[in-house]
């Protein structure tokens, strides 16, 4: 009987540890994206405020939708309010997450770059690297991008690791309006 339990111990112990693994293989892999190839890449880049959010299944997958009220924007088709998907959230008891998609919390001021899916969805271009979010202080506006947790790839192919970025607002729409006028990436 004992020879049986020590067994039945290592049978779950291993079970476990599988457990535990596959949770860490299933953290998101994201291609990593220089500010120039989210200028580039995205079919708009706004600056705007979080009003609002809903969830809404479709088929397997649920997606969060944030109501954007737009205040500024510097590339892409003009509106006053858009709609951003951002993949997760619960409906019904049924709750799904997934690694690299940002948080949008209403109130907040964000400057996002989008793209529209397929799916006529709007989305935050490279996810959690195409949205940054606007700090007001005594000085100037500045925009900040945490670092990614999930892991980067570079366009090289090898892991890279995310850093942090902090700039004041008003260099950042520079940078947007100088690459979007020569057509290429600006130089750092």
């Amino acid at each position: 009987m004992r020879g049986r339990c020590v067994a039945m111990c290592a049978f779950l112990r291993f079970g476990l540890l599988f457990y535990l693994a596959a949770g860490v293989c299933l953290a998101a892999t994201l291609e990593q994206m220089s500010l120039d190839d989210l200028i580039q890449k995205s079919t708009s880049i706004v600056r705007g405020r979080a009003v609002s959010s809903h969830t809404v299944q479709d088929g397997a997958l649920i997606y969060t939708m944030h109501r954007f009220e737009v205040a500024e924007r510097w590339k892409g088709a003009a509106a006053g309010e858009i709609e951003i998907a951002l993949p997760g959230g619960s409906v019904g008891g049924l709750q799904q997450r997934f690694g690299g998609v940002p948080q949008m919390e209403a109130g907040r001021e964000f400057v996002v770059f989008l793209w529209q899916g397929p799916s006529g969805r709007t989305q935050i271009t490279g996810l959690s690297q195409g949205i940054f979010e606007v700090s007001r202080g005594s000085g100037s506006a500045v925009v900040r991008r945490k670092p990614n947790a999930d892991v980067v790839i570079a366009p090289t192919g090898g892991v890279v690791e995310s850093a942090a970025v902090e700039m004041p607002l008003a260099d950042l729409a520079a940078r947007i309006r100088r690459v979007l006028q020569s057509g290429r990436p600006a130089t750092p």
